[in-house]
């Protein structure tokens, strides 16, 4: 393995290492999956053109399912807006399922205690604050749950001060 890796490039060796990461990402992305399946989550809202589809699949016509897919849509396309707005309707009504389902799913997470997976509410995001004071440039951090502030950096570093001037202008 050592040869192996000598024998690499700069380039091949990035390039092997962004493939391990890649493959380290996709595989926590399905584990996460995974446990949300098992945890219950609901299935997302169906759209229209996905309610058409699963009503008219079996009687659709083409040898493989990709002609079955391309006729529907076909299908779908020459379809007036008179006939689409029942489809649109049903999807509306799923969206409305949707919304309590998942708030009901959330609810019974922050009470199990995983509150880690309820999807990003209005997470109350610190404001910043800048106090100048001759020449140099305080930024703090105002937490609006607690009342605390924090210095963002020290004062006269780079990043300090390159942030108060954005601020500023």
């Amino acid at each position: 393995m050592t040869k192996f890796k000598e024998q690499l490039t700069l380039a091949q060796a990035a390039a092997l290492k962004d493939e391990k990461r890649q493959k380290l990402v996709r595989r926590r992305a399905i584990r996460k999956k995974r446990e949300l399946t098992m945890l219950g989550k609901p299935k997302r809202p169906r759209s229209a053109f996905n309610i058409f589809m699963s009503e008219h699949f079996q009687e659709a016509t083409g040898e493989s399912m990709q002609a079955k897919m391309k006729n529907l849509l076909e299908d779908w396309s020459k379809l007036h807006t008179a006939q689409k707005e029942v489809y649109m309707q049903l999807a509306e009504d799923d969206k409305i399922r949707y919304k309590n389902e998942i708030k009901s799913w959330e609810e019974h997470m922050v009470e199990v205690g995983r509150e880690d997976l309820i999807r990003n509410r209005k997470k109350t995001k610190p404001k910043k604050s800048v106090k100048a004071k001759g020449n140099k440039t305080k930024i703090k951090v105002v937490s609006e749950s607690k009342g605390t502030e924090t210095p963002a950096s020290t004062p006269g570093t780079r990043e300090s001060t390159s942030r108060a001037n954005k601020t500023e202008e």
